[in-house]
């Protein structure tokens, strides 16, 4: 009878597994063109992907062993595959397996072929087995060059591809070839450029090179699904954050030209054309106000109170009596602006500020401790008064931060889930980051913005640290941004440069309106897009700035729909926050530990 009953519950949880959905998709394989490590021989390599329910990582597993670009190539190419397929990364695992015959090249021009897997995976779609690609993947879905093009396409072409997808622009290729030629008794070798027809060398031998710029025709070509491409657009500034930004864009206004006139009276004759300079600038300030630009107005007036509080500190400094004792009161007041700094960062997030203003207010504070930090190491008074003036000023744009998220009415977010989203974005930007350090150096790309992305992710990993969890989520993102714009520019000449900064301007708009709409005020999103529109001095610096809107924006929509959530203690995965009164329900893997105790249970009793 005890049996009866026990065959009977194993049926019923059947039934109630057989109900549930089953979130893991079917894996999906490509084909990826290579060429030995050793020499130009191309060979193909199978990829598998699959994507799970998860929480955000990403597994890759290769054999041989691969180079660690691999690793960076697969995180960019889940990143790219939920970006374009509104899929949220931090609910999902992925794994790429690779299977190879023999070493391959590095992982970059694979990139663009397992981006394309993982949307058909995320999708469960079929893709076409006689279609070969090569190319790398860009973050905003763009296809980069790269090299071994005819090796590749030879092998694809006898393992019957017929359909071969190239980077733009890479139709016609001119590479080094190594000619060597034997008079005997001598051989002489030397290298020649040689021009090559990728399309007519491919029809030749049956196959169809296409080039492809877009991530989206790649996945059409593949599976013939098409991906729609949904961009908003709108007033990217609204009334609310103007009036946020107003009165303290005309306080600090009021403030700089105060700090002027102090300063004006006490100069140093030796600093009257340092301090002659400020004028300009604080005009500069005055025209952006008087536009509307608040933070652009902010950011300049930031800028000149550093450099007045220089001339007036270090003016005051030659006329003192005991330089040493007036560089120790200097920096004492230092300590109390950043003590009053870290108060007003403990307030607004008890108040449950604005993350993103919460999240620059740690981030500027974290760099004020760091610049007084550093006097302790300089060795001029000059200097340590310019790193003195620097900490004061960022001391207290960290309090003006503070303010700025309380006026936008944040929700509360636990902050198990702050910390746990802070180390998975600060993995995630260490993997890009050294992705691009990899990249630009073996492409000879453009590497100086890197060390920008160094110091954010430096910070980041302090901030982690001391708890600032919401200045390392922002931080982590920002150097995330400029190793992916280092990443994306490698091989781009000037004229497609305007393109991607006007796609990078519609897709930060998109993204902001699109975090209007699901409740969130993107404050620091949509700064930064002002600084993009008005302040940044370069195509590379203007493309840094709307990508960091973009990525801030779409970090809103996600806190705005997790406030009363937390995350489940050893696994990362998100679970709702129960009211009280609520009933405890059963996980399907809870069924699954029944089923098995029930089947030990029962086997036991058989063999008793």
């Amino acid at each position: 009878m005890e049996k009866k009953r026990l065959i009977l519950i194993l049926l019923i949880l059947s039934t109630f597994l057989s109900c549930t959905p089953y979130t893991s998709a079917a894996p999906v394989s490509v084909l990826l063109p290579a060429v030995y490590s050793s020499e130009e021989i191309g060979v193909l390599t199978n990829l598998t992907v699959w994507v799970e329910d998860g929480t955000g990582h990403v597994f890759v597993d290769t054999e041989p062993f691969a180079q660690v670009d691999m690793q960076g190539s697969a995180r960019l190419s889940s990143m790219v595959a939920c970006d374009i397929t509104g899929t949220d990364p931090e609910s999902h695992d992925f794994f790429y397996v690779i299977r190879a015959d023999s070493p391959v090249i590095g992982g970059p021009s694979a990139g663009a072929a397992m981006t394309v897997a993982t949307v058909a995976a995320l999708e469960n779609w079929t893709v076409d087995p006689g279609v070969v690609m090569t190319g790398m993947i860009n973050p905003d879905g763009s296809i980069g060059a790269v090299g071994g093009m005819t090796a590749k396409l030879n092998v694809s072409a006898r393992h019957g591809a017929h359909t071969f997808l190239i980077p733009p622009g890479q139709g016609n290729i001119t590479e080094i070839v190594q000619v060597i030629e034997q008079e005997d008794p001598f051989v002489t070798i030397s290298d020649e450029l040689i021009t090559t027809n990728v399309i007519e060398l491919g029809s030749a031998q049956g196959v169809e090179v296409r080039e492809i710029d877009d991530i989206r025709d790649a996945v059409y070509a593949y599976t013939g699904n098409d991906i729609p491409q949904i961009t908003l657009t709108g007033e990217v500034q609204t009334k609310g954050y103007l009036d946020a930004m107003q009165p303290l864009a005309l306080a600090l206004l009021n403030e700089t030209r105060a700090q002027y006139n102090e300063t004006d009276a006490i100069v140093d004759q030796e600093l009257d054309d340092a301090l002659d300079n400020q004028i300009q600038a604080i005009e500069d300030s005055q025209n952006d106000y008087d536009m509307g630009n608040y933070y652009a107005s902010m950011s300049r007036s930031f800028s000149t109170m550093i450099k007045l509080r220089r001339i007036e500190w270090y003016s005051r400094y030659l006329d003192s009596p005991d330089k040493d004792e007036y560089l120790s009161n200097l920096t004492v007041r230092v300590e109390d602006e950043i003590s009053d700094a870290e108060l007003a960062v403990s307030e607004a997030r008890l108040e449950n500020g604005v993350l993103e203003g919460i999240g620059a207010a740690e981030s500027r504070l974290t760099i004020a401790k760091e610049q007084l930090e550093w006097t302790n190491h300089t060795e001029s008074a000059d200097d340590t008064i310019y790193l003195l003036a620097f900490a004061m000023e960022r001391a207290r744009s960290a309090k003006w931060w503070a303010t700025l998220s309380c006026a936008g009415g944040g929700a509360e977010i636990p902050e198990d889930l702050l910390k746990d989203r802070a180390g998975r974005y600060y993995s995630q930007s260490a993997s890009i980051l050294a992705y691009a350090e990899i990249l630009t150096s073996e492409a000879s790309g453009d590497r100086s913005c890197i060390p920008d992305a160094t110091d954010d992710l430096s910070r980041a990993r302090r901030e982690l640290r001391t708890g600032y969890y919401a200045g390392a989520i922002y931080d982590s993102l920002h150097a995330m941004v400029i190793a992916g714009t280092a990443i994306e520019l490698v091989g781009v000449g000037s004229t497609d440069i305007d393109e991607k900064v006007n796609k990078s301007e519609r897709d930060a708009m998109s993204a902001i309106l699109a975090a209007r709409g699901s409740g969130a005020e993107p404050i620091l999103a949509t700064s930064a897009y002002e600084h993009a529109e008005v302040l940044a001095t370069s195509d590379t610096d203007r493309i840094v700035d709307y990508g960091y809107a973009k990525m801030v924006a779409r970090t809103a929509r996600f806190f705005a729909g997790h406030g009363n959530q937390t995350v489940e203690p050893g696994t990362g995965m998100i679970k709702e926050t129960p009211d009280e009164g609520t009933a405890d329900t059963v996980s399907p893997g809870g069924y699954w530990v029944l089923t098995i105790v029930a089947l030990v249970y029962l086997f036991r009793r058989r063999c008793a």
